[in-house]
């Protein structure tokens, strides 16, 4: 399960990556845009919860452990 959550994590950076590059620079809020602004949001929550259940999933082991 944390390999898949790694790679999770891993597919949700190179997204972001993604859309930075499509994005519009010259027209920053322009309607084309938004859809590419959503989805760095999405994704950059995404990875946000992906390394704190890491953290979690971490602190378990480490409690079980002792």
């Amino acid at each position: 399960m944390k390999n898949f959550k790694i790679v999770l994590f891993i597919m949700a950076v190179i997204i972001i990556i993604g859309e930075l590059i499509i994005i519009d620079y010259e027209n920053l809020f322009s309607s084309k845009n938004l859809a590419s602004f959503l989805v760095m949001i999405s994704m950059t929550l995404t990875t946000i919860i992906i390394v704190l259940s890491i953290k979690n999933n971490m602190k378990k082991i480490e409690k079980t452990d002792n």
